[in-house]
């Protein structure tokens, strides 16, 4: 007997839904073989794919023709998951050995799907160095669907785009341009809210090279046309359900635009049961009627909002549920305008307001129908949504551009149920780590760990922020939780060496480093950090390989090039050093530590003054970093301005008062100026803060950089004599900032 399809689809589906992967597989085989259609084909390499087996799905769907677009899209997927990036892209575009498809040929064939198809297709031209294009394929991607992220998120780390132009633009364009904008829902300009709640698009077509891929969350085409009428039509009404489900709850505020250019009004949601007078102090403003050309239909992209199972009757039933008003609760004064509306803080959730019955007692409730009622609610959803992807956008991005202070003040005046979210703390806890403010960081990721403990995204930066702090226990709970929970994830084998490199255990902690990159070949983090720990065991020729891996898999990871600069260093190339530690700071130009590696190298290059200046400009980065005024206090004291040098060193001695290397140099200061007793008071403090002599190898190399030529270094019987003199001083204050840890391995 021939099987029904659309009960065993259906029976398919809910299997998938509710993650019972073996039942959907079995029930799909079992209709591909009763029915050899495109669509039984599709839904069995979904139920493959979504399984975990994407080699299964690529096998069938290789074996077949596949002639819909969703075949060929879910076939070019597990193409890219294989790392059949050249089949994929033949798949998607034609390009490799055909004539390759425009961005339109590949719309109008992907229809809906477009979106995401140019965002794979993207990934693909990314991943083989072609990144112009990759870059043109986001920013079409996200014309199509400014609600995704993940292209733009790309946008953002590939080093074609503009990064440093693209936060200005959009502030510029968003501050100057608001009344020659439209709405997101294809409304008139003069709809243009003040306060961010997010639809202002400009009608001005973006020239290339300007930000404009971030401009596309405010260049796309309407979501939703409305009929000039004052209700919706019919096709309208279809996509309005989803956010009639929003308004049940009555928790959320929901603001529509005012006629006026700069005023925000609040939008009717609901109707009372009585329809006779009611009496209110309350000033009450109607939502205004949208207009827009005649018999206009939904865009594709409305689809975004609705579910295909909707009716209008269903949507007329949930429409009709009642809405209770929500007055704000505020302990700070607020502002209103003329029209007695409080303008709502820019941190806060949309929230309903009471509207003013007696607006109602005149009759004029009944212009406002369900379905505008209901548009509104989609309306002020889908602004709210592009408002928080465009501030999420502008942090990320300040942030890809090493703007981390930037970053920090953006992301941190999302709103509070936002900010308190795992996501967006780590990328404020990484701010902070690119800044050195390790204490801070510190703070951020234990916030993370204790609202989203199943986390592993961004706990590699976690751990070395702990690894610099030598925190051996916390790192230690960190590792052990990370791997326990997720053995499959590169972060969590990242922090189980970082935890035995802090013990100096080096050839574990090698040995868990390849084991990230063994699970993910393409994660540029874990080669980073191997290549340091094949610099502390002084195998430089691994190391160079580990680094040169980072940068292959991702050109912009500077990390790898300070790493190739400091075995140049190592090695005494400097002119190979300054130019990749060049190139490090060509990516992050806020970087003070960069900065002071350029400095040292030119000072060694005999380019004293020009060390001095760079030098400088760290120290205004980053006024309180103890290896750029130790670096300079260096400098000072090779060119014999050893009064300047002294200067410099007391004031690090306030920063770091137990580091050896402070009063080592000192008492070189002192004994160049003759004063003996003072200089081996400054040895033995140095001695007593370090009896092991850990930096030993750091003090000769820094001898060798700063002495001049005829000048032998200080040895280490000089600097035990004066152990009495020691006693008179005791030593307070304790610091967490180690420099020999800053200068071996900064990053």
């Amino acid at each position: 007997m021939t099987v029904l399809q659309e009960p065993v689809q259906a029976a398919i589906w809910q299997a998938l839904n509710h993650y019972a992967y073996r039942d959907a597989v079995f029930l799909a085989e079992r209709l591909y073989a009763e029915v050899h259609s495109e669509e039984a084909l599709f839904l069995l390499a979904t139920c493959y794919y979504r399984s975990g087996k994407a080699y299964k799905a690529y096998r069938l769907l290789k074996g077949h023709s596949c002639v819909t677009p969703q075949c060929k899209y879910l076939l070019a997927k597990c193409c890219v998951d294989l790392s059949k990036l050249a089949e994929g892209e033949q798949i998607l575009s034609g390009g490799v050995f055909n004539k390759q498809k425009s961005h339109d040929d590949i719309v109008t064939e992907f229809g809906d799907s477009a979106c995401f198809t140019l965002s794979l297709l993207g990934h693909v031209y990314c991943k083989t160095d072609r990144l112009a294009k990759g870059s043109e394929c986001y920013q079409k991607s996200l014309s199509l669907n400014p609600f995704l992220w993940s292209p733009f998120e790309s946008l953002c780390e590939i080093d074609t785009v503009p990064l440093g132009t693209g936060t200005s633009v959009l502030s510029k364009q968003l501050q100057n341009k608001p009344k020659t904008g439209r709405s997101l829902l294809g409304g008139p300009a003069a709809l243009s809210p003040l306060t961010p709640s997010f639809g202002i698009l400009p009608l001005e077509t973006p020239s290339p090279g300007d930000g404009s891929y971030l401009q596309n969350y405010t260049n796309t085409p309407s979501v939703i046309d409305v009929p000039s009428t004052g209700a919706p039509s019919k096709k309208t009404f279809y996509v309005l359900q989803s956010v009639a489900r929003i308004g049940q709850t009555g928790t959320k505020s929901v603001f529509s635009q005012s006629g006026n250019s700069r005023e925000v009004t609040p939008v009717l949601v609901a109707q009372t049961q009585s329809s006779g007078p009611q009496t209110s102090t309350t000033p009450q403003v109607l939502s205004p009627t949208i207009t827009s050309p005649p018999n206009a239909l939904p865009r594709r992209s409305s689809r975004l909002f609705t579910s295909d199972s909707s009716t209008a009757k269903e949507n007329s039933k949930k429409l009709k549920m009642k809405f209770p008003p929500k007055i704000p609760n505020r302990k700070t004064k607020s502002k209103t305008n003329k029209g007695g509306i409080t303008q709502p803080n820019i941190n806060d959730s949309l929230e309903i307001t009471k509207l003013d019955s007696s607006i109602i007692s005149e009759g004029k409730i009944s212009t406002v129908t369900p379905q505008i009622q209901a548009f509104n609610l989609q309306k002020a959803a889908a602004e709210g949504l592009m408002s928080l992807l465009r501030d999420m956008g502008k942090g990320y991005l300040a942030l890809c551009s090493y703007n981390c202070k930037e970053a920090i003040s953006i992301l941190s005046h999302l709103p509070s149920h936002h900010y308190s979210t795992g996501w967006v703390l780590c990328q404020i806890g990484r701010a902070y780590f690119e800044l050195s403010e390790y204490m801070q960081a510190e703070r951020i990721f234990s916030e993370v760990r204790r609202i989203e403990n199943y986390r592993v995204e961004g706990m590699e930066i976690y751990s070395t922020t702990l690894w610099h702090l030598q925190k051996d226990v916390a790192l230690s709970v960190l590792s052990k939780d990370l791997t326990d929970m997720d053995k499959n994830s590169p972060e969590a084998w990242c922090a189980a060496g970082n935890c035995f490199s802090l013990q100096r255990e080096h050839d574990i902690a090698i040995k868990f480093f390849q084991r990230a990159i063994q699970v993910d070949p393409n994660y540029a983090y874990a080669y980073t950090l191997l290549g340091h720990e094949f610099v502390l065991t002084e195998e430089l020729d691994k190391a160079l390989a580990c680094f040169r891996n980072a940068i292959r898999v991702n050109p912009r990871h500077y990390n790898a090039w300070y790493g190739l600069g400091m075995i140049y260093y190592k090695q005494e190339k400097f002119s190979l050093a300054e130019m990749h530690f060049q190139k490090a700071l060509d990516i992050n130009p806020q970087s003070s530590v960069l900065l002071c590696h350029i400095g040292v190298v030119q000072h060694a290059l005999k380019k004293s003054e020009k060390a001095l200046d760079t030098l400088n400009k760290a120290i205004v980065i980053d006024p309180k970093n103890p290896l750029c005024k130790f670096h300079r206090a260096s400098v000072l004291f090779a060119n014999e301005k050893y009064k300047f040098a002294l200067q410099e060193l007391e004031e690090l001695k306030q920063i770091v008062p137990k580091e050896s290397l402070v009063y080592f140099l000192i008492g070189k200061v002192y004994k160049k100026l003759g004063q003996t007793h003072l200089a081996l008071m400054n040895f033995s403090w140095a001695m007593d803060l370090d009896p092991k002599g850990a930096n030993n190898q750091i003090k000769e190399a820094i001898d060798k950089r700063y002495l001049p030529d005829d000048e032998e270094p200080i040895t280490q019987e000089e600097q035990t004599m004066g152990t009495d003199e020691s006693q008179e001083s005791s030593m307070t204050d304790a610091d967490d900032t180690q420099l020999h840890a800053a200068e071996s391995d900064e990053f």
